[in-house]
């Protein structure tokens, strides 16, 4: 490639054989290259091994990374009648958490079943030690 004739070539998208059309990049660095991508900015590219301050210099004029898309702000959805099983849901913003133990009476069979674990375990142990 003629430095007259050059394009900008998006360093996130381009395939092996683009990359190795720039000067100074040969198919070992390409594959270095793609194998780190998604690079944020093009001062990234450091981090490839092969390439340096003064390489990446070089490789200014002939590189890019295409503008980010922004993404569209999400739509609020309609207000829906609550489905089958929605007393253990909850609203958060626009995601729907699902809220165990609400009811008092299952927190209540909750601990006791952590606690009667935890009693039947030291009452293995002492079990156990009451053997030695």
């Amino acid at each position: 490639m003629t430095e007259s004739e050059h394009t900008l070539i998006d360093i996130n998208k381009a395939t092996l054989t683009e990359l190795t059309t720039i000067r100074g990049i040969g198919p070992g660095l390409a594959e270095r290259i793609v194998a780190l991508r998604p690079f944020a900015d093009l001062k990234d590219l450091v981090r490839v091994p092969g390439i340096n301050e003064i390489k990446l210099q070089t490789l200014l004029p002939f590189i890019m990374l295409a503008p980010k898309k922004s993404l569209p702000e999400p739509q609020q959805p309609a207000p829906q009648s609550k489905p089958a099983g929605a007393a253990h849901m909850t609203r958060v913003g626009n995601t729907e958490a699902f809220v165990f133990l609400e009811d008092r009476n299952e927190r209540q069979d909750a601990l006791l079943i952590i606690f009667g674990g935890f009693i039947l375990g030291l009452l293995l142990l002492m079990l156990r030690r009451a053997r030695r």
